[in-house]
């Protein structure tokens, strides 16, 4: 910041000097042609500096409009009236109040700047950067809202696309939009216990990760649909916490570990979690469970394979249709996991489906242990199904699996 203070300081001398050395020069000419030149030289140099103030935002028009006249009137004063001698003391005066003035308007411009401008905005940086923490994958989310959107215009009632926007709203942070949401989801299936737990979640957001009072009883209703929802045990034992009740949130956590498969991610967490409420309440830790072995290789998360087109359909897409190959747990949400966007010019095709193209941050494909493969050619570019999309889906598969063959030879109607 202080070498751009000096290099205004020297710029604005250099501007002072411009105007004020011909003045002083003019006190040794003799000839009233030249200094009448030198007049006009000097008040063509100070309009320009008052016309650039004024388009910069260092004068406003009431002080140009001021400071102008007044520029005119001294150069009426100093240009003579046709072949006067040696400029006297009094014709003096005129170009010392001009030297005087090109000293005063940068001083007068710096002041301005000072008090109305922002001197803190040169230590700021010439172009934003872009936050790094930023999901690469946002954009493709907030891609989906337009077509998700369009889809519950046309059908109000679409319990997968409300699911889906509901997803989509808590990726993006949006919760109380993601709690508009899963409210719809309980009005338009009040059976469900999952869209009580999801509502109860986002509910939980919107109060700042707090579950006390209407997501505590939105888990209530959700546990009495089904006493063994995995995501209504495990909000259940965080509203106990708050609550202080320690013995309960282990047993609904207790319950939850029971019906997780052991090789599932997240359950070792579920165990050091339990194991320190336990201490925190005074109770004796629970005997040590057998760890299950080592997961091999051909068990990775993720599933591999190849997707191709039925050649009895190749009449219906075109090449530059879009193709979705995605993943979808067998039980829960019907938001993709993963997924793999090509064109149908690009079938068959080798595909290996992960954690890395997932959808978003809350819902992986590591945590479901089996899924679904579903492969679509999508006539609209949407990766909700619509009439006209081609699809092929297979079996329930274990996470692991490979050489999975998937032929797209259905037409969605």
């Amino acid at each position: 910041m202080t070498t751009l203070y000096l290099i205004g300081a020297l710029m604005a001398l250099g501007a002072t000097l411009f105007v004020a050395l011909p003045l002083l020069r003019g006190a040794k000419q003799s000839a009233a042609p030249a200094q009448d030149a030198a007049n006009v030289a000097i008040y063509s140099d100070q309009l320009a500096e008052l016309e650039n103030d004024l388009k910069n935002g260092l004068l406003t028009q009431a002080q140009f409009d001021h400071a102008k006249p007044e520029l005119e009137r001294r150069l009426l004063q100093d240009v003579s009236a046709g072949g006067a001698a040696l400029p006297t003391a009094s014709s003096a005066m005129p170009r010392w109040a001009g030297i005087l003035v090109s000293v005063l308007v940068p001083v007068f411009a710096i002041g301005v700047y000072f008090l109305i401008g922002k001197p803190e905005a040169i230590d700021a940086p010439v172009f934003a950067q872009p936050s790094q923490d930023q999901d690469p994958r946002q954009q493709e989310i907030e891609a989906m809202l337009p077509q998700i959107e369009q889809r519950l215009k046309e059908q109000p009632d679409d319990i997968a696309a409300w699911t889906m926007l509901g997803r989509v709203m808590m990726a993006l942070q949006r919760f109380p939009e993601a709690a508009q949401a899963y409210e719809k989801i309980t009005q338009i299936k009040p059976q469900s216990a999952q869209a009580f737990a999801d509502y109860a979640d986002a509910l939980g957001m919107v109060q700042g990760e707090k579950l006390a009072g209407q997501p505590t009883q939105m888990i209530a209703k959700a546990l009495k649909l089904d006493p063994k929802n995995h995501k209504a045990l495990y909000l259940s034992g965080f509203a106990e916490i708050e609550a202080g009740n320690y013995q309960t949130a282990i047993a609904q956590w207790e319950k939850l570990l029971a019906e997780l498969p052991p090789e599932q991610k997240g359950v070792d967490k579920l165990r050091e979690q339990i194991a320190e409420l336990r201490q925190q309440a005074g109770l004796p830790q629970a005997a040590a469970e057998k760890k299950p072995a080592a997961v091999p290789a051909a068990s990775a998360a993720s599933v591999s394979g190849q997707a191709r087109l039925s050649p009895a359909l190749k009449s219906f897409a075109n090449p530059e249709d879009t193709v979705f190959v995605f993943a979808r747990a067998v039980s829960g949400p019907r938001m993709p996991l993963a997924m793999l966007r090509i064109q149908v010019k690009d079938l068959p095709v080798e595909f290996n489906l992960d954690d890395s193209m997932g959808m978003t941050p809350q819902m992986k494909l590591s945590d479901f242990p089996e899924v679904v493969i579903v492969a679509r050619v999508s006539k609209a570019g949407s990766a909700i199904s619509q009439p006209g999309d081609l699809e092929g889906v297979s079996a329930p598969v274990k996470l692991g699996t490979r050489n999975l063959k998937i032929e797209i030879s259905r037409k969605i109607e």
